[in-house]
């Protein structure tokens, strides 16, 4: 007796990869749920005006805002705002240069998650689509930007 399986896949349809099924392919969880998830997450809460890291600091962890919002700097006039559910400073932690580039100061009372380098780049290996997720959220910021006809906001 022979079996004709079919296994379908949201990631193909017709054939072809579905972009959306990517970014989604991960039991749908956003990036604060799944690092949320983990056991090795730090949780912390920060008063206004605390300090999270300063430029130069060597880089250790990622962080994700819970809630409040926490301002990037680098001289007067480069800043950058993130928000709940946002993502940073990924792009000092994967690069070459093992120090941060900005100050990262809380601009509100602060709830924030935190995850070491190393259980980061784990999360990623068992989650790639979170790759999308980060860079689509970069690409999001960046159009954002573009449209303000600014660098910062």
């Amino acid at each position: 007796m022979k079996l004709d399986l079919a296994i379908r896949s949201p990631l193909r349809e017709g054939g072809e990869i579905n972009p959306e099924a990517l970014i989604t392919s991960s039991a749908s969880a956003n990036p604060t749920e799944l690092i949320g998830a983990l056991p090795e997450v730090e949780r912390l809460t920060l008063p206004t005006g605390a300090e999270i890291f300063r430029c130069g600091d060597r880089v250790q962890s990622i962080h994700v805002v819970e809630r409040g919002l926490v301002e990037l700097s680098s001289g007067l006039h480069d800043r950058i705002r993130y928000g709940p559910g946002e993502l940073f400073f990924y792009g000092d932690l994967i690069g070459a240069n093992e120090f941060h580039r900005w100050d990262a100061r809380a601009l509100t009372p602060l709830s924030l998650l935190r995850l070491n380098r190393a259980s980061f780049l784990s999360l990623i290996h068992r989650h790639p689509t979170l790759v999308l997720l980060l860079v689509s959220k970069q690409h999001s910021r960046l159009r954002q930007q573009r449209a303000d006809a600014r660098h910062f906001y």
